[in-house]
């Protein structure tokens, strides 16, 4: 498996942190733009979670679904 955050064939990846109303889904996490290697990160969401978890969150490489 590619390494997530820098992978050879592409740009590096970049995190982009926005409040929920910039989201297209309420309860949406994260959402990966492949092509541009850019990862937008739903700030609200993402510090209810884990340490554990916001690591797999910042070098995904598939959708992750977490609940309640």
């Amino acid at each position: 498996m590619p390494f997530a955050l820098c992978p050879d064939n592409g740009p590096p990846r970049l995190w982009r942190f926005v409040a929920d109303d910039n989201m297209t889904a309420a309860r949406l996490v994260a959402l990966l733009d492949a092509k541009q290697n850019l990862l937008i990160i739903n700030k609200p969401l993402f510090e209810q979670l884990g340490e554990t978890d916001q690591h797999q969150v910042l070098r995904t490489h598939s959708r992750c679904t977490y609940s309640e």
